[in-house]
């Protein structure tokens, strides 16, 4: 084999293990691998020492090249970027319901739904039955239960 041949077995192989970080499936990669690896056994048995140690240098330094540069590109493809800023939980925007008043959209038997502050929540009352139309207010938040009770008029 010439040195030429040698020589561009090896880029193949280091090209092929580059694009094993776009396009994961470990397949490129090790086919990569693979060519690095024949093309410096072919340097050292055909060629000489001199071209064997060149490629297996610049493998060698090629390994910790690729791995940061693997970490790097997953590191930016799976992180999370979401920031906290303007977060507020379910919890603090039902407590915010506390004592407000609204209208049952079902029948609270003694779970349904309600208009709340324009938006369609779960309620539950504290264990009667009430209509439908029935304006309620809330009058407490238990984790994720809204009570209600009817509006007396």
């Amino acid at each position: 084999m010439s040195i030429t041949g040698i020589i561009t077995l090896f880029i193949i192989g280091l090209i092929a293990i580059a694009v094993e970080l776009f396009i994961p499936g470990a397949i490129i990669g090790l086919c990569g691998a693979g060519c690095v690896v024949t093309s410096i056994i072919f340097a050292y048995l055909y060629v000489s020492n001199l071209l064997g140690h060149i490629l297996l240098g610049l493998g060698i330094c090629f390994i910790p090249i690729f791995f940061v540069s693997w970490y790097k590109l997953l590191s930016k493809t799976f992180s999370v970027k979401a920031s906290e800023k303007d977060f507020s939980s379910a919890r603090d925007r039902l407590d915010d319901l506390l004592s407000e008043e609204g209208i049952a959209l079902t029948t609270l038997r003694p779970s349904g739904i309600a208009n709340i502050k324009g938006n369609k929540i779960d309620v539950i009352s504290e264990g009667e039955m009430i209509s439908k139309n029935t304006r309620i207010k809330v009058i407490d938040v238990k984790g994720n239960r809204i009570i209600v009770k009817p509006v007396k008029l």
